[in-house]
């Protein structure tokens, strides 16, 4: 037997557990965030089994396990909390840490298990499973796919295949596992297929997975929105696998850049003793053959009772056992890192599918495999060797977790995840911020009240799908909640309607107004949503039957709709003449107005327009007036919108659209405007290097553009 006192396993994984509560004991107070709203508001006032019939609500994938049955339960039990949703998230995380413990020793001994089991304690892979109650997809995955490979290695194949079943229905990422145990279990020159055999129970949990999604109640309309293979995607993913493991993620163009912050002194410290502690009393006890099946030892088990101690190599080769040979020892320990390597290439594999919006959490599953592997390869390296490189992993990690900042562009090459604890963390703050205002304006909203929103936060999931968040807030499953943009006849007409706009942090209510529609169907034409301006004007018609303004703007509504019989009769009920022109003022308003008499000019075109609504160059030249005159009053963008309806074909229609988007900071509508001025004009625009510096600007604000990530770290 082995000389010297051991320290017992359970206080080396209590030490690692209690490092990760107190890193991610801050989190606890994180609100929910986007699909949070989606799933509660799915099993809300629902049995269980009607909860697990109901459709899913993103109609991507069909993941019982951590969707519906996970929040109806946790749901049901706090009332909603979302406290107790992150203090029972992080209590899956340590259920993780311990089956990974176990785990791990099985396959490398005490010592590989503790540094394996801390270095995934600090690891920033689960800061957004731990800080997003939809973060039970992850956690039950991976706790599931562990307590799987953990039953398998012991022997328990059936039970193993359960927990198989219950880690896919949690989340796609595990269902390699099959392969991993095949890895795991199989002996020094044993044939693949004996040991493939073997692990056909968990291969039925996989298959019973397939049949229940296939049948399962959902479509699976909005996973093409997330899946997306291309020839870059694998070499991506793995890229990201090694980058992942190193908390390498840094800021466009700070590639080479150093870490910077600091790892959290208390979890590491408790980390760094547990390591220590568990090379300190340990000697070489031999390897006990463990975990027979069916009268057949595993791999697993002849690899299980491998613990370290010594210092060094050669003090732990002295205390060998005599029934243990050195090569024993090695063979052990090389089968533990092969295994942890093909546990890591195989847990990426199901990433390559969504490498277009990666992010750091869903390597995970991976990253327990690499920390086995590295803890094993230091198992027969003096201590210093381990302890060093958890510091070092946890300073990379630490760094990641604290980058003020997220991937936007959907690309497999970005140098930083999409959805990192940054983006919940500004997230959770903005909504918070404008929950808070909502609240304080409308304490209460009557029965069927439909909110629309407008001017919000980008990336910040206040306003997701038809108001969950909405729903969960007033605790009325009759409230419902848009974007502006989304604004239709039928949405308004439900119950009362309420306006309001987001201003930085801040959230006010549309002023309201005799004009409140007339505003809402400008908003919407200037984002070219002809519809929902048209539904705003016919309230506005409504309630105000002699408002011209409003019926001039409908009838461009109508036009550009394709209905130009409607159009003509709101023209002429506008006290429109339906004259094509041109207008005989045309040239004297056009000289005036390069003399700088600009009021001349508006005066003159401003009586030719009415008589000849069909002209879309006195349009266009009485856009150029308003415009100058006063670029604030919409007369001047709606000109600009009529004399592009009119002539969709003509390619400065284009420019002088562009330009009053670009004015009304609609950016992404006026790069799409600009896009199609310069494929009209072709050549000429090439010239135009007014209109090339403004796209340029606007590229660089968009999401993936030089200057988009400065507003995103605010």
């Amino acid at each position: 037997m082995a000389s010297g006192r051991s320290v017992p396993a359970f206080a080396l994984i209590g030490l690692t557990v209690l490092a990760a509560v107190l890193l991610y004991l801050p989190a606890l107070h994180t609100s929910f965030f986007a699909d949070d709203y989606l799933f509660l508001d799915q099993v809300r006032g629902k049995t269980l089994f009607q909860a697990l019939r109901t459709p899913d609500p993103l109609s991507n994938f069909y993941r019982p396990v951590s969707r519906q049955l996970y929040f109806w339960s946790v749901a049901g039990a706090s009332h909603e909390s979302p406290w107790v949703f992150h203090v029972v998230g992080l209590a899956w995380f340590a259920v993780l840490l311990m089956l990974l413990f176990g785990l791990a020793r099985r396959l490398a001994g005490t010592y590989a298990a503790t540094f394996a089991t801390a270095m995934v304690a600090l690891h920033y892979t689960a800061d957004v499973p731990i800080r997003w109650a939809c973060g039970s997809q992850e956690l039950l995955s991976v706790s599931g796919a562990l307590a799987a490979l953990w039953l398998f290695l012991s022997g328990r194949r059936w039970p193993a295949a359960i927990a198989m079943m219950f880690a896919a229905l949690s989340k796609e990422v595990v269902l390699l596992t099959p392969l991993i145990a095949i890895v795991a279990d199989r002996r020094t020159g044993e044939p693949w297929r004996v040991a493939a055999r073997r692990a056909w129970p968990l291969a039925l949990g996989v298959g019973v997975w397939a049949a229940i999604w296939m049948l399962a109640p959902h479509t699976r309309q909005s996973a093409g929105t997330e899946i997306e293979i291309n020839a870059w995607n694998p070499i991506a993913t793995y890229v990201h696998l090694l980058q992942v493991i190193a908390g390498a993620e840094v800021r466009q163009g700070e590639l080479w850049r150093m870490p910077t912050v600091a790892p959290p002194p208390g979890p590491l410290l408790l980390a760094l003793i547990a390591v220590f502690m568990a090379g300190m009393g340990w000697r070489w006890r031999g390897l006990v053959m463990r975990g027979r099946a069916g009268g057949a030892d595993t791999a697993g088990g002849a690899a299980a009772s491998l613990v370290d101690a010594g210092e060094d190599a050669a003090a732990q080769t002295k205390s060998l056992s005599p029934r243990l040979t050195t090569r024993d020892v090695n063979e052990a320990r090389r089968h533990a890192i092969v295994t942890g390597i093909a546990w890591a290439l195989l847990a990426t594999l199901p990433v390559v599918a969504v490498a277009v919006l990666w992010s750091a959490y869903y390597y995970l599953f991976a990253v327990c495999g690499a920390a086995i592997a590295l803890g094993a390869w230091f198992a027969g390296r003096a201590r210093i060797w381990a302890l060093l490189s958890l510091a070092l992993l946890a300073w990379g990690s630490n760094s990641a977790r604290h980058l003020q900042e997220f991937a936007t562009p959907r690309s497999p090459w970005t140098a930083m995840s999409h959805i990192d604890k940054f983006y919940i963390e500004r997230a959770t703050r903005y909504c918070e911020r404008y929950l808070e205002d909502l609240k304080g304006m409308k304490p209460t909203l009557p029965k069927s009240s439909t909110l629309f929103f407008a001017g919000l936060k980008g990336n910040i999931a206040f306003q997701v799908a038809n108001g969950p968040l909405m729903r969960w807030a007033y605790r009325d499953s009759s409230v419902r909640s848009y974007y502006l943009n989304d604004f239709t006849l039928a949405k308004a007409q439900r119950g009362p309607a309420f306006f309001f706009l987001g201003s930085g942090d801040s959230l006010s209510e549309m002023p309201p107004g005799p004009d409140l529609f007339e505003r809402i169907a400008f908003s919407m034409l200037v984002n070219e949503w002809p519809p929902g301006a048209r539904d705003a004007l016919t309230l506005q018609l409504e309630q105000h039957p002699d408002d011209l303004r409003a019926r001039y703007w409908m009838a461009w509504c109508q036009w550009a709709l394709g209905d130009t019989l409607a159009a003509r009769a709101s023209l002429t009920a506008a006290k429109y003449a339906l004259q094509r022109g041109p207008a005989p003022t045309l040239a004297l308003g056009t000289a005036l107005g390069q003399a700088g008499k600009i009021d001349s000019a508006l005066a003159l075109m401003r009586e030719a327009v009415p008589q000849y609504a069909l002209d879309p160059v006195s349009h266009a030249l009485l856009a150029d007036l308003e415009l100058v005159k006063n670029a604030e009053d919409p007369a001047g963008p709606v000109e600009a919108y009529a004399a592009r309806t009119l002539a969709p074909g003509t390619a400065l229609m284009w420019r002088r659209w562009a330009t009053v988007q670009m004015h009304r900071h609609r950016y992404l509508e006026a790069f799409k405007s600009f896009r199609q001025y310069f494929k009209m004009a072709g050549a000429d625009s090439a010239r135009d290097l007014e209109a090339q510096i403004w796209i340029k600007g606007i590229q660089q604000s968009l999401p993936g553009g030089d200057i988009a990530p400065e507003g995103l770290r605010q």
